[in-house]
């Protein structure tokens, strides 16, 4: 079935092309419907930028692989119709053939589609890389055997709200995604080249005037929020230029002139609006004059399509009847809304049936008069059937105003459409209804066409439950409480039969006895608006009714944190946050409350490692990752803005965004908080910092931070009543080119070649100083500064806690001497050479003291010797002879005695001397 319908859809437009043949043609890189079915033709695509109409690529039955070698168009980065690929043999990929197609417009479609590749039997992947957007219409990839990563594209992030006609993949197509671990966002168009989504990473650099861009140079945008202008997107065009309303781009009159329109009211435009006619002046200029009732008249207008709803802009008169059939088509109301609202008068008769997405028949805004000159089966002049979302007619204006000249009106199989509504029209008609044209029970039965009054209340308990209370009329009455949350944004009326993506809940009551019936709701999401009312059955006459839909507020409580989008350090002193806050709270939050606070790295977890002996190279490696976190924040949580561009910061090379991972689903102690820390610095460098941000900022720039060092920030929204937990996150600052240099070295030095140097740490440090090494070069041969290169390099390590050091050289007359320091980023940075001369002054001192310190050790050695000697003397010269051995008593009886008679007599001395006196 869907290859039938498939083929018919090629084949109706290759019927309608073979009418319309014409050259491609290309001015300033301006190509009008381009329709390519010889391959001489295919080259006039060379230097199009941007293919005002469609873009139509067939048949090619006779072409090769070959042929499309070497073949590529660059330089075409936009279509504003729709692009059609059908039946082109021997190609297998689009990436090389359209590396830079960024965008598909759509302002016309091929009935609902904007791009076809059918029945393309060497295709073996789409790889269009480039594609970022398709403004309207959907995508059909069909009968391609060999296509492969079609399923593997996020068709709806490209053309949202559309529908898409893809095949299936083929068993032989066995190509994972490995773009990233995410399962959301891993789409890749090959095993090479991963999809690039306009709200992904290589959007954040964008520029204001960017939509999306996939450059660091914020100037090369691929989309533009704007305007574009000489391949640079601009706020508004110049004033030189008209405005291409296809494209918004802003072109010549020369360049408009070649597309075959014409310069009005500062724009290039194909047709006149309304009220308004072409005109051809004396000078040969066309232009836009206006003109009385020359309205644009239609023939017969049935909408079904897109494309048929696009074909009737501008109609005011239908010169025939008005058929709308569309079955179920994305946002098509809107669709219907401007395009048909100029439709003032149907000749014959308004013919609306089987319209599933269909809830009011509004968009005909304009409708004044339906004629009825011929009508639908000869009596009717309006017919509506088979709406079963229908629930509302014409505008108050429209119901007011109509004229109806002839036929009656018919209405049955609309499920939701009340009598009420009904009966608004019924006396506009000259002739009355019968029971057979609007029969009875055939209309509203499904819906709640009655209102009861039930005395609804809501009372807020917490930010989580309600209490409603109301009154029953009857106690066999069966009741249900149907109520639903309504997302930020949502301004329509809310009810529950209407076709939308609201989930209505159900609560039915059993309990009706009581003259007040309370029922609870539970589990509700805090600081969200709800909807509410009750059904009201009855079993006797199968009658349903519903009271009135009251909506309600839960209370606020603890708000959910904000979460940062980029935490990126610009430079060695500044770092820029920014965040956005949580759909449900940011009408609540007042203000916020940033923590900033520096990890600081203690010393003897420094000097724990010998930082001289073991170096790590891999330790100066730069790691960018490190300088900047860039999060894609959930979907309940803002976009900084449609692009995700960032305004105060650009991220830093190497930084990659990341998908957001809720560690607080891990770990139970995550809502903990410590108490806030209070403002600290040191050196004119922020340690500590606490800032209050009121209002609705959304971004702030923090500086006075130490280079290359790890700040830790903590964020938290806060309400009038209550802040919420914290959002954390880490980043280091940059380095700087003019930190880690030592300075005020002091410098001492002895011809004994004893150096002292000393030296105060630097002022500012790229994180902590890991070593310190004093480089000495002695000047033996007296040589110059610039021969120290012939001289052997002498060195000296110490840990980085040390600021002096006495290192021994060779002797010299002076010593050129530097001192170098190693951090985080620099391996090895010194300060000049300094110049310490040894003087002569500096010799003779040195010579007093040797011979001083000469002298007194020689009077210690004369004085030790002189001792010595005397005691030696004296002893060996002593006339004293001992008379009793006092060893005796320490002796064995078996020895023999040491001395004659000291066994017997007392140890007694006798003087030589009184020995010769008594003589």
């Amino acid at each position: 079935m869907a290859k039938t319908f498939l083929t018919w859809i090629i084949c109706s437009t290759l019927v309608n092309l073979s009418f319309t043949l014409n050259w491609p043609t290309e001015y300033h890189g301006f190509c009008f419907n381009m329709h390519l079915n010889y391959m001489y033709k295919v080259k006039k695509l060379q230097n199009c930028t941007v293919v005002v109409g469609d873009l139509k690529v067939m048949p090619f039955e006779k072409s090769t692989v070959e042929d499309f070698k070497n073949m590529s168009f660059p330089k075409l980065k936009e279509v504003t119709g729709y692009m059609v690929v059908y039946r082109v043999f021997g190609l297998e990929t689009f990436s090389d053939l359209f590396p830079n197609l960024t965008r598909i417009r759509g302002n016309t479609l091929l009935y609902n589609y904007a791009l076809i590749v059918y029945d393309m039997p060497d295709l073996r992947e789409v790889s269009l890389n480039g594609l970022l957007k398709i403004d309207r219409g959907g995508v059909i990839i069909w009968g391609g055997p060999l296509t492969c990563n079609v399923d593997t594209i996020d068709w709806n992030a490209i053309a949202p709200g559309s529908r898409h006609v893809l095949s299936k993949p083929d068993k032989h197509c066995n190509f994972p995604c490995s773009c990233t671990r995410n399962l959301a966002t891993n789409r890749c168009w090959s095993n090479k080249k991963c999809q690039i989504f306009l709200e992904g990473p290589e959007s954040y650099n964008c520029s204001t005037e960017c939509f999306g861009c996939r450059n660091t140079n914020t100037s090369l945008c691929t989309l533009c929020r704007e305007f574009s202008y000489n391949q640079k997107c601009v706020s508004r065009c110049p004033n030189d230029t008209l405005l291409l309303t296809d494209s918004n781009y802003c072109v010549t009159k020369d360049e408009c002139k070649h597309l075959e329109r014409w310069a009005w009211n500062n724009t290039c435009v194909s047709e006149c609006p309304i009220n308004y006619d072409k005109s051809k002046q004396r000078s040969g200029q066309i232009t836009c004059v206006p003109c009385f009732d020359c309205h644009k008249t239609c023939r017969n207008l049935t909408i079904q399509s897109l494309s048929s709803i696009q074909a009737a802009e501008n109609c005011v008169y239908v010169n025939g009847s008005l058929t709308i059939h569309i079955w179920s088509i994305p946002r098509v109301t809107n669709e219907l809304r401007y395009y048909l609202k100029n439709i003032v008068e149907v000749k014959d008769y308004v013919h609306i049936y089987s319209s599933i997405s269909l809830t009011s028949l509004d968009f005909l805004s304009s409708l004044q008069r339906i004629r009825g000159q011929r009508l639908f089966n000869n009596k009717y002049s309006l017919l509506v059937y088979n709406m079963h979302n229908l629930q509302t007619l014409f505008v108050s204006n429209v119901t007011q105003k109509l004229k109806v000249d002839r036929g009656t009106l018919r209405f049955y199989r609309n499920p939701m459409l009340c009598m009420q509504e009904i009966n608004k029209l019924i006396n506009l008609f000259p002739t009355a209804p019968t029971k057979l044209d609007i029969p009875q029970g055939m209309n509203g039965y499904s819906g709640v066409c009655n209102s009861v009054s039930l005395h609804l209340k809501i009372k807020e308990m917490n930010e989580t439950s309600a209490i409603a209370t109301f009154h029953p009329l009857a106690k066999d009455v069966h009741y249900t409480v149907l109520y639903v949350r309504i997302p930020q944004g949502i301004n329509s009326s809310v009810v529950p039969e209407s076709c939308s993506d609201f989930e209505w809940f159900a609560i039915n009551v059993f309990d009706t006895t009581r003259n007040i019936v309370e029922v609870a709701l539970q589990h509700l999401r805090p600081a969200s608006n709800y909807a509410i009312c009750i059904e009201q059955y009855e079993p006797t006459t199968r009658h349903l009714s519903r009271s009135n839909i009251i909506k309600f507020r839960t209370l606020v409580g603890k708000p959910e944190p904000p979460f940062i989008l980029e935490l990126v350090a610009s430079s060695s002193s500044v770092i820029v946050i920014r965040w956005v806050d949580h759909l449900d709270y940011r009408n609540d939050i007042i203000r916020y409350e940033l923590d900033v606070i520096l990890v600081d790295i203690l010393d003897k977890y420094i000097i724990a490692r010998d930082h001289c002996v073991s170096r790590d190279d891999d330790l100066y490696d730069i790691d960018f990752s490190r300088h900047a976190k860039v999060m894609r924040p959930p979907r309940n949580y803002e976009k900084g803005c449609e692009s995700m561009c960032g305004v105060l910061s650009s991220v830093t090379i190497g930084a990659m965004v990341e998908d957001h991972f809720e560690i607080c689903d891990t770990f139970k102690d995550c809502n903990s908080e410590s108490d806030r820390p209070k403002n600290c610095s040191s050196n004119g460098l922020i340690k500590t910092l606490a800032l209050d941000i009121n209002g609705r900022k959304k971004k702030y720039q923090v500086g006075g931070l130490s280079p290359f060092r790890d700040y830790k920030f903590s964020l938290r929204a806060c309400t009038k009543d209550a802040c919420s937990r914290s959002a954390r996150g880490t980043v280091r600052t940059l380095h700087s080119n003019i930190a880690d240099l030592p300075y005020n070295m002091t410098l001492s030095a002895n011809i004994s070649g004893y150096i002292f140097v000393g030296w105060n740490s630097p002022k500012i440090t790229n994180g902590p100083i890991l070593s310190y090494t004093i480089e000495v070069y002695p000047n033996i041969m007296n040589q110059k500064s610039s021969d120290m290169k012939y001289v052997m390099l002498q060195s000296w390590c110490v840990p980085g806690n040390k600021t002096n050091l006495i290192v021994k050289s060779n002797k010299a007359t002076k010593y050129f001497v530097r001192v170098c320091s190693s951090t985080l980023v620099h391996a090895y940075i010194c300060n000049d050479w300094c110049k310490i001369d040894v003087t002569a002054d500096d010799a003779s001192h040195e010579h007093e003291i040797i011979w001083w310190w000469s002298g007194v050790l020689f009077g210690i050695f004369l004085c030790v010797f002189s001792c010595v000697v005397g005691y030696k003397f004296k002893k060996r010269n002593s006339d004293t002879i001992p008379l009793f051995d006092a060893t005796s008593a320490h002796r064995q009886e078996s020895e023999p005695p040491a001395s004659m008679l000291s066994d017997f007599a007392p140890v007694y001395r006798v003087s030589w001397l009184e020995l010769r006196d008594l003589s």
